[in-house]
């Protein structure tokens, strides 16, 4: 079923007052930062925005035969380690913000055919997990690697106890009807392909948890979404290159143990591309997802960041105003828009945004940002943050900010690949 809804939205903004600042933020001139005191950027209202929902939970239905389970079902068979996280290439969170981190496995850490981009969390029948998404590398990224085909794996990672970290690979899968759809399905090298379900094929930049539900940014289309209560455990496959139910019933998924179907999409207009997205607040402090723009001064076009806000069932309320908002730079770093966002987190009733940003001057080993922006100011502050930085996640019962960064061993000859936190109250 499909849903289509048109909405004329203005935006509502609460002016920000700048705070001290920890001691890693990259410094300022007097000029720039006398123009972060009293220059004062117009937030324009987003005159239209259409969303449609497609349903596909008949499809999902369609699987239960085989059993859904719940991540406390799952056999988290690897582990991470706390050893050496903060010690990977370009991590240069000063010693008194570092908190807790992890790597993962050796094998992870070094692998060319998948790269980590999003990350959430949540907690579960006691147990503390967060989830990470990986996309299938193709030559476009890496030379000679082409595992694009397996679309997007997410890492269901147990972090209740941080000295005995376990987690689980398990692949994304949506209806194989939806290999029509240019839109759904992106063809790639070839595979075999079997009956009912195929790879979601899209680049997965950010993923969000609330209220059971997974959002995962699709770059031109939306958000993908899943129901965590619905994981599959399905065959192994010694080819691991088949995908779908076989003619005796069985399902393979090129030899993952686990499957995560789609329940459904959000097609929204006019505001792609979409890199990131993060569970955060309105500016009445109401529940949101906030997605963020991946774009470059070349580009032409100012980068924003949308926020959508949820029900009570942690879906998208087509009836709410979409805020959106386009965070600013530190004076001496751009003077302007901030371009090549990677991750966004923001706090409305602060009019607080922080968003990772890739693709600067190195500074301290890294190319990477943390830059806070209170809505209203002129320019924002830019905070060291380590390479290869990607999507945020705020735990709110912890009061820390997440990160992940995704490069592979072989790309700066040192493990780049961790996870990590740091208290939000340093950075705000």
């Amino acid at each position: 079923m499909k849903t289509t809804y048109l909405k004329q939205f203005a935006v509502l903004l609460m002016a920000g007052a700048i705070c001290s600042c920890s001691n890693d933020f990259e410094p300022v001139s007097e000029d720039a930062a006398t123009s972060q005191d009293t220059t004062k950027v117009t937030t324009k209202a987003f005159l239209s925005l259409p969303i449609s929902y497609t349903d596909e939970s008949s499809f999902v239905n369609s699987l239960s035969s085989y059993g859904f389970l719940e991540p406390d079902d799952i056999n988290l068979n690897r582990s991470g380690t706390k050893s050496g996280y903060n010690s990977v290439y370009g991590f240069n969170i000063p010693s008194a913000n570092q908190v807790t981190g992890f790597k993962w496995n050796s094998g992870d850490e070094s692998t060319e055919e998948w790269r980590p981009q999003g990350l959430t969390g949540f907690n579960w029948g006691g147990r503390k997990f967060l989830l990470a998404t990986w996309y299938g590398v193709g030559p476009g990224t890496i030379s000679g690697v082409y595992n694009q085909h397996k679309g997007v794996r997410i890492a269901l990672v147990d972090i209740t106890d941080m000295n005995n970290i376990t987690y689980r690979h398990i692949l994304l899968v949506q209806d194989k009807n939806n290999m029509s759809n240019s839109n759904l399905y992106r063809s790639t090298n070839s595979y075999d392909q079997l009956d009912l379900f195929c790879p979601v094929t899209i680049h997965a930049g950010g993923v969000a948890y609330s209220n059971n539900k997974i959002y995962v940014v699709d770059t031109k289309l939306g958000m993908r979404v899943f129901d965590i209560r619905k994981l599959i455990a399905v065959s192994g496959d010694s080819t691991k290159n088949r995908i779908g139910r076989e003619a005796d019933g069985t399902l393979k998924a090129f030899n993952y143990s686990y499957v995560l179907p789609q329940i459904g999409y959000y097609d929204i207009d006019n505001a792609n591309p979409y890199s990131c997205i993060s569970l955060g607040t309105g500016n009445d402090g109401e529940a949101r997802l906030w997605t963020g723009q991946y774009l470059t001064p070349s580009d032409n076009q100012t980068p924003k960041i949308y926020g959508f806000a949820l029900n009570s069932n942690g879906q998208i309320n087509m009836g709410q105003t979409i805020q959106q908002l386009e965070p600013q730079d530190n004076a001496t770093g751009n003077n302007g828009p901030v371009y090549r966002v990677q991750g966004v987190y923001r706090r409305g009733q602060a009019s607080t945004s922080l968003v990772t940003t890739t693709g600067n001057s190195s500074y301290e080993g890294s190319t990477a940002r943390l830059v806070r922006h209170y809505s209203g100011d002129g320019a924002g502050t830019r905070f060291r943050w380590p390479h290869g930085a990607e999507d945020l996640y705020y735990d709110s019962s912890t009061g820390y900010l997440w990160n992940l960064t995704e490069y592979e061993t072989s790309k700066y000859g040192q493990d780049n690949r961790c996870v990590f936190a740091v208290r939000y109250s340093d950075y705000d």
